[in-house]
């Protein structure tokens, strides 16, 4: 039986309490709504317009009125029908600094006053909760611009992340708005330390890289996002075992124990680097231990080099690639016209999109660089070679229909859009046509 564990962790990487990582507590989510109407709203006021706006059943369970001159006006505690978790929401006072980095950073205009939520997403689906404080906070209050995500740190855009969850009530907020990739460095040049913050929101730990060469941190960040995707919908890995990134490229899951020590001194990531009281996190590492008197799991450099200078497949969630082709479908019509006005203008741009190829058992999602695009067809040659289907070639010429692409990209002047940024590529391409 011990030997069947200690194989099972090649060599011995149990942690002291089992093959499982430490529990982590869910984090709560806090937003910051800018007060854009007239005057302060009393607590009363924003289960109302819950109600009547957005259409929630809501309590409003208990009010506190803040201390004089504190700044804080009251706090209140609300019960939303379809939220496992109580809403916490205190109005405050907005500082001089707080508004103009909502000026500089989200066009929020001048307002006195700033709404703070705080719930945790404790239902059983998390990402549907994300989805209902972000449509409620947007029907309700249709004049603000943006709301700033606390624990990330990021302002949340309302023409390009909530507008589209209120005109498409089947769709889902992308769930890697639910955490933010950071990356950290000793100096400019040297290797980078990558890691999330905010799935611990999700009760999970967060995930991270050690030792990344500078030109592989694009890669690397791209790839935390897909890592964390799939574990927010299936759980992590156990530790110590190997995770497949895609055919043939495997990364190891361990615990930070297991390579802070080796770290080299002047490589970001030590402990010293980490809040005492930091979420648990998973470290990927090379698939394999190196080294003969003292075997260290390496850095999962030569995998993430692959992953930069080949066209290899790369494991999606499931979610994210039903999410991402349902906004792909949704668009459709808008590509049809920015690629006929595009031809129209000769403008110098790339049109491609993501189909489906290959049976049920083995579906590889393989780019088309599309030559026409009418109605609810496109046709195009394949990108690439593809990799898990036989008989796809590079070169080749195919013809796809509307329901069959998971994703579309459009490359004008140097900049990327995709159907998560159709309102910005209108505007780029109607500027050109203005010139």
């Amino acid at each position: 039986m011990m030997d069947q564990i200690f194989d099972q962790f090649d060599g011995g990487l149990p942690l002291s309490d089992g093959d499982a990582w430490p529990e982590v507590e869910r984090a709560p989510v806090s937003m910051a709504v800018p007060w854009t109407e007239p005057g302060p709203p009393a607590p009363e006021t924003i289960a109302d317009d819950m109600r009547s706006r957005a259409g929630r059943t809501v309590e409003l369970l208990g009010v506190e009125m803040g201390p004089e001159d504190s700044g804080l006006l009251w706090s209140a505690v609300f019960s939303v029908e379809g939220l496992t978790a109580p809403i916490f929401v205190w109005l405050e006072e907005t500082d001089a600094t707080t508004a103009q980095h909502a000026a500089d950073m989200a066009g929020v205009p001048e307002h006195q006053w700033t709404m703070v939520w705080q719930t945790r997403l404790d239902g059983k689906d998390a990402v549907a909760d994300w989805g209902m404080i972000l449509r409620t906070i947007g029907l309700s209050w249709p004049g603000t611009p943006a709301v700033h995500d606390l624990e990330l740190s990021r302002w949340i855009m309302r023409e390009e992340i909530v507008e589209p969850l209120l005109a498409d009530e089947e769709l889902e907020p992308a769930v890697e708005s639910l955490w933010w990739v950071s990356a950290s460095q000793r100096e400019p040049g040297s290797p980078a330390w990558l890691k999330t913050s905010g799935l611990n929101r999700l009760g999970l730990p967060e995930l991270e890289f050690l030792e990344v060469p500078v030109p592989l941190v694009p890669t690397t960040a791209h790839l935390l996002d897909e890592l964390a995707a799939r574990i927010a919908e299936d759980g992590p890995p156990p530790p110590g075992t190997r995770m497949a990134v895609g055919p043939e490229l495997e990364l190891r899951a361990v615990p930070p124990r297991e390579v802070l020590p080796i770290l080299s001194a002047d490589m970001p990531g030590q402990a010293g680097d980490r809040e005492p009281d930091a979420a648990p996190s998973i470290v990927f590492t090379g698939p394999d231990k190196v080294g003969v008197t003292r075997p260290a799991w390496p850095p999962a450099t030569s995998v993430l080099q692959r992953l930069a200078d080949e066209p290899c497949v790369v494991y999606q969630a499931t979610r994210t690639t039903k999410r991402r082709a349902h906004l792909a479908r949704q668009s459709w019509d808008d590509l049809g016209m920015i690629h006929s006005k595009m031809s129209r203008l000769d403008a110098k741009a790339l049109v491609a999109v993501k189909a489906a190829f290959g049976p049920e058992s083995a579906r590889e999602h393989c780019w088309l660089r599309i030559d026409t695009l009418e109605g609810n067809a496109a046709a195009g040659v394949l990108d690439a070679d593809a990799r898990m289907v036989s008989g796809l070639q590079e070169g080749d010429i195919h013809r796809v229909n509307r329901d069959e692409i998971s994703d579309w990209c459009v490359v004008l002047n140097e900049k990327r859009f995709d159907p998560e940024s159709v309102p910005a590529l209108w505007r780029a391409v109607d500027a050109l046509s203005s010139r």
